[in-house]
């Protein structure tokens, strides 16, 4: 599938994100290195949710640097990873080799992935921050549809989409002044500051689009799969609006009256 400008734009956003995230204390590529044992923290928190991974094969799209990816092989897996970034591929590979941790990368962008990557899996699973960079849910979810085998499990956690939908600048209250539902059109901005690391983006305009819980999960059904568990979480891996305050533990979460809003979801589902 030809990229339209919304993609070509974001990958090049992702290309230039790749050096400041790969030296970045927060994706701790260098522990990676040092420490055979280390995961990181989205698979500290997905494993207990997803299972034992062990022998299994197992897909992971859009795996940016591949630091999720490298974490379930730690785990047992046989891992392959796509992703729409040559860069952030060739920083996958890179991760594998100095980790020495053997892993499977390919550049492939999401709705491509069919045309890139041969035969199937026991495992699909996308990891935080994902889902909010394609255009069309109900095409995502046949991709991950394709490479499932009958009886293979696709888990996902992501942000909520009522927490996407609120006003990101708005500091004291909590406003819905996004969209909720998939559109058509995206929302573009301009970021010259990323979200890992220190450094400037040379590419910052990129596009996202919300897809509501009920559009995922029909799109999953849709496409084969029976949704075994759906939860929602008062907490995040990210300050996803402003308000938010860093606890303990790592994660954020609204100050007060954390019942107000979820911040993240996830699904486990089995193809039939």
């Amino acid at each position: 599938m030809p990229l339209d400008h919304y993609r070509e734009a974001n990958r090049a956003n992702w290309d230039a994100r790749v050096p400041i995230h790969y030296d970045s204390d927060e994706y701790g590529v260098a522990r990676f290195v040092a420490d055979p044992t280390h995961l990181s923290g989205v698979v500290t928190y997905d494993k207990e949710k997803l299972g034992d991974v062990s022998g299994k094969t197992l897909l992971h799209l859009q795996c940016h640097i591949g630091t999720d990816t490298i974490s379930w092989a730690r785990l047992g897996a046989r891992v392959t990873g796509t992703d729409l970034s040559e860069r952030s591929i060739e920083a996958a590979r890179r991760l594998s080799e100095e980790s020495g941790t053997p892993a499977r990368f390919e550049v492939a962008e999401l709705y491509d992935t069919p045309e890139v990557v041969d035969g199937t899996f026991d495992v699909v699973y996308t990891g935080v921050g994902a889902i909010c960079w394609i255009p069309k849910i109900e095409e995502w979810a046949e991709v991950v549809s394709h490479f499932l085998v009958s009886g293979g499990t696709f888990y996902m956690r992501e942000g909520h989409p009522m927490m996407w939908a609120m006003d990101w600048l708005e500091t004291e209250e909590l406003r819905a002044t996004v969209a909720y539902f998939e559109t058509e059109e995206p929302e573009g901005e301009e970021e010259t500051e990323t979200y890992a690391g220190v450094g400037v983006v040379a590419s910052p305009l990129n596009y996202g689009w919300n897809h509501g819980i009920g559009e995922t999960l029909d799109a999953l059904i849709r496409a084969g799969l029976r949704i075994d568990r759906v939860e929602e979480y008062d907490e995040c891996e990210w300050q996803g609006l402003p308000m938010m305050v860093q606890e303990d533990d790592g994660m954020w979460r609204l100050p007060d009256r954390r019942e107000r809003l979820p911040l993240m979801w996830s699904v486990l589902a089995t193809k039939v």
